[in-house]
């Protein structure tokens, strides 16, 4: 096996080692994941004493300064100002920045709202940058210089703060070493598709468990937006400086300078969840890449530091949270190099390390169940559907979020690209004819490449008889052509309606049809005269009879197929059918040559005949199992499977 993988010139020793450091490095994976699922445990747990924090009545109503960054929102800047603008507040102590550095119509957009809403008293300005400069943290800085408040809320452009949003988060800040006060996210269009419940889950966890259990007493975040800042925090902590994850960035340099982060879990403020997949892809890359330049930034001043030692390994989870998805996408290109180790007998104790990480994340997903099933979902066949979606959806975008954190070990600079939102509510709206629709999207390629690989990985382990790996390298690969099928669909009809559901409908059918078919193919062609062949032989060694014996041989040679190896991908000479033949026809004529008049040697040859029956059998069941996936029957069944699959993802992304 080894032979597939290593160079010739290679000696021995040297493939040794290499073999060796791989399988090493894959029992350490496969130690290293399940503590990342350990820690969110311990997280669910702590979340579940979480206690709403003490309010204070406010004695006077604080200068608060309103900054809404704003990058080409055409579809969603009007309602946001109209929100910002109808808040519940004192219009003497309150201030609305802002900050366009839109290239499009959104500016004009900007201007007429600003005039119609100061024309009605609002202190409300619109600044102008003259270039994208640190981009969104560059923004909040600028705003930051060209305003008075005592207080900073921020709103991204798709949320809509209720009116009374600022009059409820200001009784919060009870101790003036409070420097944060986040609220929670809620979904304005949670059940658009598919792939936007499965991110509203995903998010829903990520305030229910993460913040709620971090509030505690560890380093929480702020979430980029629906938060109000205390000016003497951000100016205390150096305040925005350039980052992919600004938010985070802030959050953790003020939190090292002894300021506190408040998470209120009952305050929402609702937001679109993006649409498109490409946008999905963007806006996990940009986050996966921001928390890992976080992470290098201030690992080593926070390790350093006097906080407790739990705290630090909390960090140290919290900033590194991408990383397990390089992880496990390491952990499957390693697979076929694992196997040819010849390790398998070894294989015990890293099997139940892998099988920690998916059971202690589907057990903290259903923990979570009876929660999520009377505050949102209402079902909960419902809720168990959006599960497995994240969780497909989530594995899916392993390679997407790879290439952002290699890159941003790499300390390659990333400019700051938007997530296009649409203004979409709800089931209704459509994306499709908006200039913000993503075309191209570059790094789909490596899913593509990553999706054969681990089909190939799959096959690989299914010849070896590895059995053990198929779960993960099929998900993996499933996983992540879903990604691509949802995004090459959203570019094909991003101008045009879909198939109608009777037509899909047919489609699917049919396809389901024809994979019927290709499976009763290869039983009747294929795997019934194999089986037919295993009986022949099995009557043939429990027969004593010589004459009976040899009838029953030629009955498994007439059954046999004459040449091939279903082990196409693997062969081997125990799965060659011609060398099998030969085995079968030499045992036979031994069998017909002896004579019942000759006792000893009658007796000797039956024994002997039945012992290399035996192995025959041995060999013809370990080959059955791959009678299924020969060449064709694989391809066939690929291509209807990928093609079922290819239409049901169109019907629910499309």
């Amino acid at each position: 096996m080894g032979k597939l993988f290593f160079p010739p010139s290679l000696n021995y020793k040297a493939m040794a080692f290499i073999q060796s450091m791989i399988t090493f490095t894959f029992l350490a994976i496969s130690v290293i994941l399940p503590l990342y699922m350990v820690a969110y445990i311990h997280l669910l747990i702590l979340s579940r004493r979480y206690t709403q924090p003490p309010r204070m009545m406010l004695q006077q109503y604080p200068k608060v300064s309103v900054h809404l960054p704003i990058f080409n929102e055409k579809h969603v800047v009007g309602r946001l100002i109209e929100a910002v603008c109808n808040l519940i507040y004192p219009s003497s102590k309150l201030e609305i920045v802002i900050i366009d550095d839109s290239v499009d119509e959104t500016s004009a957009i900007c201007e007429e709202l600003v005039r119609k809403y100061r024309a009605k008293g609002i202190n409300i300005v619109h600044i102008k940058r003259s270039d994208r400069s640190g981009f969104k943290a560059g923004a909040l800085q600028y705003a930051l210089q060209n305003s008075s408040g005592e207080f900073i809320a921020i709103f991204d452009a798709d949320f809509i703060p209720q009116p009374n949003f600022l009059i409820q988060i200001l009784h919060y800040f009870t101790d003036s070493r409070i420097g944060v006060v986040q609220a929670r996210w809620g979904h304005l269009n949670r059940d658009y598709s598919p792939l936007t419940a499965a991110q509203a889950l995903s998010l829903d966890l990520h305030f229910t468990i993460e913040q709620r259990g971090r509030s505690s007493r560890y380093f929480l975040n702020f979430n980029g937006t629906a938060g109000v800042w205390r000016r003497a925090c951000i100016e205390d902590a150096g305040g925005w400086i350039n980052s992919l994850a600004e938010d985070l960035d802030l959050s953790y340099r003020a939190q090292l300078k002894g300021w506190r982060i408040v998470y209120v879990d009952d305050l929402i403020v609702p937001a679109e969840v993006p649409v498109q997949m490409k946008a999905v892809r963007r806006q996990q890359y940009r986050w996966a890449y921001g928390s890992i330049q976080t992470a290098i930034r201030y690992m080593s001043q926070i390790l350093l530091s006097r906080i407790p030692s739990i705290v630090k390994i909390h960090v140290l989870i919290h900033l590194t949270r991408h990383l397990p998805q390089l992880l496990l996408t390491a952990q499957v290109l390693m697979i076929p190099l694992v196997i040819s180790s010849g390790i398998q007998a070894r294989l015990d104790v890293m099997l139940g390390w892998m099988a920690l990480y998916p059971l202690l994340l589907i057990s903290a997903l259903f923990i979570t169940a009876r929660t999520y099933y009377k505050k949102t979902y209402h079902s909960l066949l419902k809720f168990v559907k959006d599960v497995l979606l994240m969780f497909v959806w989530g594995m899916g975008m392993s390679v997407n979020n790879s290439l952002a954190v290699i890159r941003a070990f790499l300390k390659k600079d990333l400019e700051f690209e938007r997530t296009p939102k649409f203004g979409i509510v709800g089931k209704k709206g459509d994306w499709r004819a908006s200039s913000y629709a993503l075309l191209n999207e570059p790094n789909i390629v490596f899913d593509i490449a990553m999706g054969v690989y681990s089909l190939y990985a799959s096959l690989y382990c299914f010849y070896t008889r590895a059995f053990y790996f198929l779960p993960l390298t099929i998900l993996y690969s499933s996983s992540l052509f879903y990604t691509v099928f949802a995004s090459i669909i959203q570019t094909a009809h991003r101008s045009k309606q879909t198939h109608s559901r009777p037509r899909t409908t047919v489609l699917t059918i049919a396809l389901a049809a024809v994979f019927v078919v290709i499976i009763f193919h290869s039983f009747a062609a294929i795997v019934y005269p194999i089986e037919m062949t295993i009986a022949a032989i099995e009557r043939a060694s429990s027969s004593v009879d010589n004459i009976y014996m040899v009838k029953h041989l030629d009955d498994a040679l007439a059954h046999l197929p004459s040449q091939g190896n279903p082990v196409w991908l693997l062969p081997t000479a125990s799965t060659d059918y011609q060398l099998i033949r030969h085995d079968l026809q030499s045992i036979k004529i031994r069998l017909a040559n002896t004579y019942k008049n000759d006792y000893l040697s009658y007796h000797s040859v039956t024994e002997d005949a039945r012992y290399a029956l035996t192995e025959v059998l041995s060999q013809l069941r370990r080959l059955q199992p791959f009678a299924w996936l020969s060449l064709w029957n694989l391809s066939a069944s690929l291509i209807a499977v990928f093609s079922l699959f290819y239409f049901t993802v169109k019907e629910s992304h499309a």
